[in-house]
């Protein structure tokens, strides 16, 4: 018999039920499954549904109410046609902790790693509870596992000075240091990259190649096709996929698109005649903007030497719009979300938030302005457990004071309803599903009507219907006024909002450079935002001669530039108008020769970024999306050229 055919875990009638104010909440109902070795078994499923508690069931952290869950297999590995099965639900505690030490590897939504360990102490954990320590080997296996999922650079930092997406790669390594065969993992790719997360998923299944059990939860129904079986759970209900189901993605499209917040070839087409309207990088609408970040460094000093995380970052945001910040996991996301709520004190620089300069305040006159100011939704929610949800989202307003106290109960049960948790408003955080506890979380942001809403993942661990009502929501507050500020990995999410802000290695990449060249990887961004230099043109000024040698490509900052060309009876014609975001000079880099036509600066002047061509051909050479990219632009604009020099 195949060992796929064999059980490694079988769920017998398993009932969980949770007791509240309002009578028993059943999470899963008779539920029967068998997981079989060497099976890579996905399950979907909506907030609420039963995912992390049938998780919990399988590996014994939670007491069922009634059935049972059976382990098949030896300790540690090779299943045994007379092994008897282990009745897991009769366990106690400490014969638990040994079979999940030596049987299990779990990976938690929240990594749950030790704040003053390195990482190497981190992923040796689990051996040293086991009492199989051993110094030179356990040490060697923590960094073959770290290099595994690619942080061993890091190995030696403590979790603070890493992003959240490396650390869940830690814990990653932790769940596979004793070898186990059952891995449960509960949505380990929600808060990562999808470069990082498509590493992580390719890791799953090597393992699973190789004889590895792995149950994961997911809400990514794109990679539905890729597990070996997939399971969907409605109201505690185990059963197959629904046939009318979200229809998947191919896993590779999003690290594909373009993370710029807009349709790529809108930043390669000509624009319209020139005097028209065109859009703007940012629109002022105060006479001071919401965020102003000035030549803000952050340096993380500890036994490893220094991390930078974040590098001369200057940075300008308005009132009333909606912002995305993406770059991949370490890159300071956080980290920079830290320094505008002020949670974290910059190494150098200035941070002003709201005309205020918030590192001149006490850390107690700053905690009173933050809770009046700024709503703050966390990666992990952080609900005080032994509040009710309505209680959790009166909290600021108890603290900050704002609001009569007889109005805040009213106050808190509007906000609940506008994230769709009216219905659970008096449950207790652990009764309610880890997507509703981040939906109380932005509810509970919102308490004291905050100018500002800064957002690290807020939509990671929510499904899509969820997630939907959020985003609604935020661009509604944009749209009254409200500053929203969101750290994300999805793709689609930028391309909702006003403006996104790329951060690569801890500097923010010039916003011209991302819309003028989207298909740039962010370190090939950020070069580029290094070599390129900006340059401003008077109105109607010349930037470009029709005939001399080009030898940069010329990228709009601000303002409009005009291209205009001479036909064959020397008469001047205007080709077409160009804005911020969009580019010139690519025709001759691309296909040779001097200048076919002249560019100059329009009515209102323009600024331009100017990038040697030596540059330019190093990242086509390394950028093959790039080059094709420009390559069909470059063409089509010579072709527009030659018509309009015969027929004019």
């Amino acid at each position: 018999m195949n060992n796929i055919q064999k059980s490694i875990i079988q769920l017998r009638d398993v009932v969980k039920a949770y007791a509240t104010g309002d009578g028993p909440f059943v999470a899963l109902s008779d539920v029967t499954l068998d997981i079989r070795l060497g099976e890579f078994l996905g399950i979907t499923g909506k907030s609420g549904a039963g995912k992390t508690t049938l998780l919990n069931m399988i590996s014994g952290i939670s007491e069922l109410t009634s059935g049972e869950v059976l382990f098949h297999g030896s300790s540690n590995g090779s299943p045994a046609s007379d092994a008897s099965a282990v009745p897991i639900h009769t366990l106690d505690e400490d014969k638990l902790a040994l079979w999940r030490g030596e049987n299990l590897g779990i990976i938690y939504q929240s990594f749950e790693l030790m704040p003053s360990l390195n990482l190497v102490d981190n992923v040796m954990l689990p051996p040293d509870f086991l009492g199989g320590y051993h110094p030179i080997t356990s040490k060697a296996r923590a960094l073959e596992l770290l290099e595994l999922v690619d942080i061993v650079e890091h190995a030696y930092k403590i979790p603070a000075h890493i992003s959240g997406g490396q650390k869940q790669r830690v814990a990653i390594a932790r769940a596979l240091v004793n070898d186990p065969p059952l891995i449960i993992a509960d949505e380990p790719t929600g808060n990562l990259d999808s470069v990082t997360a498509e590493t992580i998923f390719q890791i799953f299944e090597k393992l699973v190649d190789q004889g590895k059990t792995i149950v994961m939860v997911t809400h990514d129904e794109s990679l539905a096709p890729r597990f070996t079986r997939r399971l969907h759970i409605v109201d505690g209900v185990v059963g197959s996929p629904p046939k009318n189901g979200s229809v998947p993605v191919s896993p590779t499209a999003a690290t594909i698109a373009p993370i710029t917040g807009q349709e790529p070839q809108a930043a390669l087409d000509a624009a319209a005649p020139c005097g028209e309207p065109v859009e703007a990088l940012t629109e002022p609408q105060q006479d001071h903007p919401a965020i102003d970040l000035r030549g803000v460094d952050k340096v993380y000093e500890n036994a490893a030497g220094k991390f930078v995380a974040l590098k001369n970052v200057n940075m300008q945001l308005n009132y009333g719009q909606f912002i995305s910040i993406v770059g991949k996991s370490g890159c300071g996301k956080s980290t920079l979300l830290n320094m505008i709520t002020g949670i974290d004190h910059p190494t150098a620089g200035e941070v002003i938030v709201g005309n205020e300069c918030i590192y001149e305040m006490s850390e107690s006159q700053r905690a009173l302005w933050r809770g009046r100011n700024i709503g703050v939704v966390f990666q992990f929610f952080q609900l005080l457990p032994t509040l009710t949800l309505l209680e959790n989202t009166m909290l600021p307003m108890d603290y900050c004071k704002v609001y009569p106290f007889y109005e805040r109960p009213d106050r808190a049960m509007e906000l609940l309803k506008m994230v769709g948790l009216e219905e659970q408003a008096h449950k207790l955080p652990a009764s309610v599903s880890s997507g509703q506890q981040q939906s109380a979380a932005i509810a509970r942001a919102l308490a004291t009507d905050p100018a500002l809403i800064l957002a690290d993942e807020p939509t990671g661990n929510l499904d899509s219907r969820s997630a939907e009502n959020i985003l609604n929501l935020f661009e509604q507050l944009a749209a009254e006024g409200k500053t929203i500020l969101i750290v994300t990995h999805d793709p689609s999410i930028t391309q909702r909002t006003d403006q996104t802000i790329i951060l690569s290695d801890g500097e923010i990449i010039d916003q011209t450079v991302a819309r003028a060249l989207p298909f740039l990887s962010h370190p090939q961004m950020l070069a580029t935002t290094h070599q390129a230099k900006k340059q401003e043109y008077t109105p109607q000024a010349t930037i470009l001669h029709q005939g001399d040698s080009v030898e940069h490509l010329f990228m709009i900052v601000s303002g409009e530039v005009e291209i205009v060309v001479n036909n064959e009876q020397s008469n001047e014609m205007s080709l077409a108008c160009l804005g911020p975001g969009q580019f010139f000079g690519e025709v001759e880099l691309t296909q040779g020769g001097d200048s076919i036509a002249s560019v100059r600066a329009a009515k209102r002047g323009a600024e331009v970024a100017l990038l040697p061509k030596e540059t330019f051909y190093k990242l086509v050479d390394g950028s093959p999306l790039t080059r094709s990219a420009i390559e069909e632009v470059a063409a089509t604009r010579r072709a527009e050229n030659q018509s309009r020099r015969k027929t004019d």
